[in-house]
């Protein structure tokens, strides 16, 4: 048996503002709000509803990161997504640190119910204020 990745397009995030808590008793906080969330796939294109979209960073001591971010979506169709993931990084996205997340996903609508049902993984890169996730569904292979 094997994993297959199945593409699911790309998540793109303007980040707005971050606010840093840098040595609370749990490691460093960063929170980055985003002001702009767009994903273009196949089957989903869907942008940011609101101000909803929210990334707590944790850094640690040795300057990993955490991520813990959840992001609520209106797809072009009028459908509402909600986005949830988790992640690591190896450092600081700022710093050149590479992302890599585990998304999973709730609506209501039948016509994206199959996200209900998947597990998805993705890798982010941030240059400047923009990050970049290209995400896939994990499926299982012969």
């Amino acid at each position: 048996m094997s994993i297959e990745l199945d593409p699911l397009g790309t998540l793109t995030i303007t980040i707005e503002r971050q606010t840093k808590l840098p040595s609370t008793p749990q490691g460093g906080r960063l929170i980055g709000e985003a002001a702009t969330c767009r994903w273009e796939g196949e089957h989903v294109r869907a942008s940011q509803l609101g101000r909803s979209a929210s990334d707590w960073v944790r850094v640690h001591a040795d300057s990993t990161v955490s991520v813990d971010a959840r992001i609520l979506l209106r797809t072009d169709d009028g459908a509402v997504i909600a986005m949830t993931y988790r992640g690591k990084a190896d450092r600081p996205p700022a710093d050149g640190g590479v992302i890599f997340t585990a998304p999973t996903f709730e609506t209501d609508d039948e016509r994206y119910g199959w996200l209900n049902r998947i597990q998805a993984v993705g890798m982010g890169r941030r240059t400047g204020d923009t990050l970049v996730y290209e995400l896939y569904a994990l499926t299982a292979g012969a």
